[in-house]
């Protein structure tokens, strides 16, 4: 991974409030901060530099682990939610399988 990422991600996730909830514009915000040439063909270029979609999430899951304050609430709703939907679909030890 490219050592500027990790910082990078953090300046941003610190700066925007949007970036936190949706990757593709955090890689976006990335890619242009690192290497500003990526801006306009960023996907078709961005195997050919030293940055890396999956660098970038994980920088972000590090940074929410440092900072959970700062995890967007709606997304942490809906993971907990869909959380116990399958906890009652898959976990309990009485399972009956859906049909439909």
């Amino acid at each position: 991974m490219n050592k500027k990422v990790k910082p990078t991600v953090y300046k941003i996730l610190k700066e925007d409030e949007y970036a936190r909830s949706n990757d593709n514009y955090l890689i976006i915000r990335v890619a242009q901060k690192v290497d500003p040439d990526l801006a306009g063909s960023m996907f078709i270029n961005l195997r050919f530099s030293k940055l890396s979609m999956e660098g970038i999430t994980r920088a972000r899951r590090s940074f929410f682990k440092e900072f959970p304050e700062l995890k967007p609430k709606k997304i942490t709703e809906i993971r907990e939610k869909e959380e116990i939907e399958y906890h009652m679909e898959y976990g309990n030890y009485q399972h009956i399988p859906r049909i439909d």
